[in-house]
């Protein structure tokens, strides 16, 4: 499988860069993406609406839309997870996320022919919380 580089776009107006700086040490610490080994993760720095993370990384297997989308929902699950959740929160929180679609989490893809990806966090969908 080609390496492929997912650039995360985080909505300022939605997320804290404490969200997303929790976010990436998770990432660091664990060293995979849902199983795949992450290759480089950069924290890149924000605009004056967006935080961007940049992370490039090997799949084991194609990536299908559903599996995209859940990889999509698991990173939004790490980054609004409140610090110091116990093991049972975080599972009935990411029960909460992964039942939610795509839309009603805010979470829009563009995928580019090069095995880029852009996937933008416009705001999270109270419900989840």
């Amino acid at each position: 499988m080609k390496r492929q580089t997912w650039h995360f776009l985080f909505y300022k107006s939605a997320f804290t860069k404490e969200q997303i700086d929790q976010l990436l040490a998770y990432l660091k610490q664990q060293q995979n993406f849902g199983g795949f080994p992450i290759v480089e993760l950069i924290g890149d720095g924000d605009s004056s609406d967006i935080r961007f993370v940049t992370m490039v990384f090997d799949p084991l297997a194609p990536i299908e839309a559903h599996l995209q989308s859940e990889m999509a929902k698991f990173m939004l699950m790490h980054a609004i997870r409140p610090d110091g959740n116990t093991p049972e929160a975080d599972m009935r929180l990411y029960g909460r996320v992964m039942a939610e679609s795509d839309a009603a989490l805010g979470i829009e893809f563009q995928r580019y022919d090069d095995q880029s990806m852009d996937v933008i966090y416009w705001g999270q969908n109270q419900a989840v919380h």
